[in-house]
């Protein structure tokens, strides 16, 4: 069943095996202020498994995803969040290091699981 998040119609589960992936990254410097990784403008696709790894050995960042009240990452932490759905992470670095976020993206597609799943089988 389709679900709307962030206004986007999103068609794939998380755990969906007819949905191709890839990987991507982007590094959002030390200091930057808030930066939104908006994933269906950067990459026509939506993250269905993100890494947050805070560099930063002194200071700590926060970020929310899909909007979604912030959360502190303390100082060289990481954060996985795998099995979602997520249209955007927004992430504010700390002033002395990179914030990295590694995400597994899958295309936005306009048909739903269960007709990939037919139209694979035959």
């Amino acid at each position: 069943m389709p679900q709307i998040i962030q206004g986007y119609r999103v068609t794939v589960k998380p755990n969906d095996t007819t949905a191709e992936s890839t990987f991507v990254s982007d590094i959002i410097a030390a200091g930057a202020g808030a930066t939104t990784v908006h994933y269906p403008t950067l990459y026509r696709a939506i993250a269905i498994s993100i890494a947050i790894k805070n560099q930063d050995g002194t200071n700590a960042c926060t970020f929310s995803v899909n909007g979604q009240p912030a959360i502190s990452l303390s100082a060289g932490a990481d954060q996985n969040i795998n099995g979602q759905n997520i249209v955007s992470v927004q992430v504010t670095p700390g002033a002395a290091g990179t914030v990295d976020i590694l995400a597994q993206v899958t295309p936005m597609y306009l048909s739903t699981e269960q007709q990939r799943f037919n139209r694979e089988s035959g």
